[in-house]
């Protein structure tokens, strides 16, 4: 192979360089009549010589004749390649017919040759307005005329598909696959050498893709998906009639055999009773040369030892009169009950079927008996798989398959591998599978559909049919499908492209440059474009639907405004608003400033009972209506919870459960939950995933409390949160914020950070709340600057006075 690939390589080369070679000696002169003539000429005798000197590959010649005509016609003139593809396809008829240089396919090869040339010369006249393909098309055009190359191989030997089938699956790769790289390589080539190559990988912006090309290629991708979804369909459909016709075959193989199996058992049983009479008279012999033979009587053991040897026994025993075994040669139980007439007396000798592969048999000695067992085999089993073994001889699976009679031992008594044993793998295959059904597995070196059945108790029938014959018909019938499918597609393709060219593309260009405006945001754009009633009604349409759009546009932003304004005080609604508590020992003031209209912060603070008061802040992840919705519901939850009069960590343990069910959207929330008594200021604490709170001491500066956090809620069903104690003294202020607070950015991308907000915080530390919080709002405001608010931001600040006037 490594060698066809090279030589392949090496003349498609050639084709390569002569195609720059000709277009450098021709470029820029006119194209006389001479010219195209020369042109002609030389391509034609490149067809000849690829005939006589091609590359020979498992009994075939490969050849890239049809890059000659085809590149004539693309690169160079019409006329050029007309002449080229005739002089290659006569030359080709010619030496078929009369000098027997590839006779088989000569048919095929002239035709494809000569059609290569006419076909080269129409792209070139009508498709490419005497421009160069582009490599795309040079591909597709080599690629599909090698397609059509050897489908004509198949309609000319309709009468013998298989040796068509074998010139196909050897020729039609390479050929194919050269023949298209020749002509993309020529294509680049040239295009290259006239300044004219463009990257068809590079990006494009799509205002500057022609319309043409994108219906092309959207052409391209229907056309050929509807094509391969129809091959894997009729793929699909002959291979299940494949399996199908060989699975009944493999049933009908199997039902015969068994047939005259069972038949052959019926004469082998009557050979079994002739077994059992015969195998009880040499009982009674043994039983004889005892009585009569002293030295019989004293040999013991080795004397049954010969006896079991001379017969072929499987057992031989001496039993007493109660059914006892006195001695014995080989294994095997007493048949006292089944031979109890002769322990009797009432019969001297008997005979009895023990299963379907023993027989014993029993012979009045002294007081006793003596036993004997056989295998019924020995007198059943020669006679019994050597006329089978004749019978079946005239059986066939298929044209390559085999059928097999195997014995438990493993042994092939009968069938095509006859007297060979079966492996012990091929045995284990074979039994994981189950009876008297149709498989596919690995058998005798080669993968098979098989019949595994159980002839007996003793005996197994495989019958295997191998894998490439039961495809062999769908693998020429999916060559041929195929190839038919590639050229139909091409067909359509090629034509439905000229029809488009001519009668849609330019002035659907001209209403595609006005829609790329309009999608751009010129909704002023007015599309006129009025060469057909069609593009006129288009026209009109395209106007009117602008207008009706903007009409649109407008009421929905009105809408939309309204809507989220509605959001907006509902949101502020629900945050308390009114920080005059009814005492004076607490001081509490809060603010909250969404990134959008509507955000996901929230904070609360109510009265669990009389000297308890809650206090609350969380941030719901993501922002706008959705972050509202979910923090409606995650306040609610912990106020409910909380009142119930819980500790912190029980209520987020709660709420956390609520959270959790039916949260497809995967939303959560992080808070800060704190219950501080006012009579004692000892303050039960929980965080669930929150920022550090902050505390000061009078005469202090604010410090972060480092608390353990849990995750938020929402996240995982189950998570136990830890609460802690915070014991609160007379004037200390605590002070509570989300993540929009550190993580504000400035228009360097720099955070706002935790060090900023201790920083303000200890330059407002005795301001009264409502002064302080606004001081830390405008402090971050003038941080980021410009760069506008990315996250909501929301603050919460609580003072403990320690006393209850």
């Amino acid at each position: 192979m490594f060698s066809m690939i090279f030589k392949m390589t090496g003349v498609t080369v050639l084709y390569v360089l002569l195609t720059i070679l000709i277009w450098k000696r021709t470029h820029g002169k006119p194209v006389t009549m001479t010219v195209r003539i020369a042109i002609g000429l030389i391509y034609g005798l490149c067809a000849i010589l690829s005939t006589h000197f091609g590359v020979n590959y498992e009994h075939m010649m490969l050849n890239v004749r049809d890059m000659g005509p085809l590149s004539a016609g693309l690169f160079f003139d019409p006329a050029a390649g007309i002449i080229a593809g005739l002089i290659g396809g006569v030359e080709r008829y010619i030496a078929g017919t009369y000098w027997g240089v590839g006779s088989y396919t000569r048919i095929a090869c002239s035709v494809s040759t000569c059609l290569a040339g006419f076909v080269a010369a129409g792209m070139n006249i009508f498709l490419f307005k005497r421009k160069k393909p582009s490599a795309v098309y040079a591909l597709f055009m080599g690629a599909v005329m090698e397609v059509f190359h050897m489908y004509v191989v198949f309609i000319t030997h309709r009468e013998d598909m298989n040796m068509a089938f074998y010139v196909v699956r050897t020729s039609a790769p390479p050929m194919i696959v050269f023949t298209g790289l020749g002509m993309i390589a020529s294509s680049i080539a040239l295009l290259i050498c006239a300044g004219e190559w463009r990257n068809p990988f590079g990006k494009r912006q799509k205002e500057k893709t022609p319309v043409s090309e994108r219906f092309q290629s959207w052409l391209f991708f229907v056309t050929a998906s509807i094509l391969i979804l129809n091959q894997i369909f009729s793929f699909s459909v002959q291979t299940q009639t494949s399996r199908q016709g060989a699975q009944n075959t493999l049933y009908t193989i199997s039902g015969d055999i068994r047939r005259t199996y069972e038949k052959l058992n019926q004469t082998e049983e009557n050979t079994c009773a002739l077994a059992g009479e015969r195998l009880r008279m040499e009982t009674q012999a043994i039983a004889d040369i005892i009585e009569h033979s002293e030295s019989a009587r004293d040999s013991g053991d080795s004397f049954l030892d010969r006896m079991r040897s001379i017969f072929n026994l499987v057992a031989v025993t001496i039993v007493d009169r109660e059914g006892d075994a006195i001695t014995g040669s080989g294994e095997s139980p007493v048949y006292s009950g089944l031979l109890s007439e002769v322990l009797e007396g009432s019969e001297e000798s008997k005979a009895v079927t023990l299963s379907s592969t023993r027989v014993a048999a029993g012979a009045r000695c002294g007081d006793g008996m003596v036993q004997a067992v056989v295998d019924k085999d020995q007198f059943a089993g020669p006679l019994h798989f050597d006329e089978l073994n004749e019978l079946l001889s005239y059986f066939h699976v298929g044209s390559s398959g085999t059928f097999d009679i195997i014995r438990d031992s493993g042994v092939i008594t009968v069938g095509d591998h006859k007297d060979a044993r079966l492996s012990q793998e091929d045995r284990r295959r074979m039994e994981s599978h189950p009876e008297d059904t149709c498989f596919e597995e690995r058998m005798f070196g080669e993968r098979s559909f098989c019949l595994y059945d159980r002839l007996d108790s003793s005996t197994m029938l495989l019958v295997r049919l191998p894998r490439t014959e039961v495809y062999a018909d769908r693998a020429v019938q999916s060559y041929e499908s195929v190839f038919a499918a590639i050229i139909l597609f091409a067909v359509l393709y090629v034509l439905i492209s000229l029809l488009v060219q001519g009668i849609v593309v330019n002035d659907l260009e001209l209403v595609n440059a006005s829609l790329g405006r309009i999608t751009q945001g010129n909704l002023n754009e007015v599309v006129s474009v009025r060469n057909s009633s069609e593009f006129a009604s288009l026209s009109d349409d395209i106007n009117q639907t602008v207008d009706v759009l903007k009409g649109y546009i407008a009421a929905a932003e009105k809408r939309i405004e309204q809507e989220l304004e509605f959001a907006r005080s509902i949101q502020e609604s629900v945050l308390p608003k009114n920080f005059n508590l009814p005492r004076d020992d607490v001081e509490i003031y809060a603010l909250m400033n969404p990134a959008k209209e509507v955000g996901g912060d929230f904070y609360d603070f109510f009265f669990v009972d009389q000297d308890k008061l809650a206090l609350v802040i969380a941030d719901v992840s993501g922002k706008g209506i959705p972050a509202a919705m979910f923090m409606m519901r995650a306040k609610t939850a912990i106020r409910q919870l909380t009142e119930t009069g819980s500790s912190p960590s029980e209520v987020l343990y709660r709420a956390n459960g609520i959270l959790c069910e039916g949260n497809d959207a995967e939303m959560f929330v992080t808070v800060w939950l704190g219950i501080i008594d006012l009579i004692t200021g000892k303050m039960q604490c929980a965080n669930a995933g929150h920022e550090y709170p902050v505390l000061r001491h009078p005469g202090e500066d604010y410090e972060y409390i480092r608390d353990k956090h849990g995750l938020p809620l929402g996240v995982m069903e189950g998570i136990i949160y830890k609460g802690y104690e915070l014991q609160v003294e007379k004037g200390d202020r605590l002070f509570v914020y989300t993540d929009g607070v550190p993580e504000a950015i400035n228009t360097a991308e720099e955070q706002y950070g935790p060090d900023r907000l201790l920083q303000v915080l200890n330059t407002v530390r005795d301001d009264a709340l409502m002064d302080a919080l606004p001081a830390v709002r405008r402090d971050i405001a003038s941080f980021v600057g410009g760069a506008g608010q990315f996250d909501d931001i929301t603050l919460l600040g609580f003072v403990y006075r320690g006393e209850q006037l």
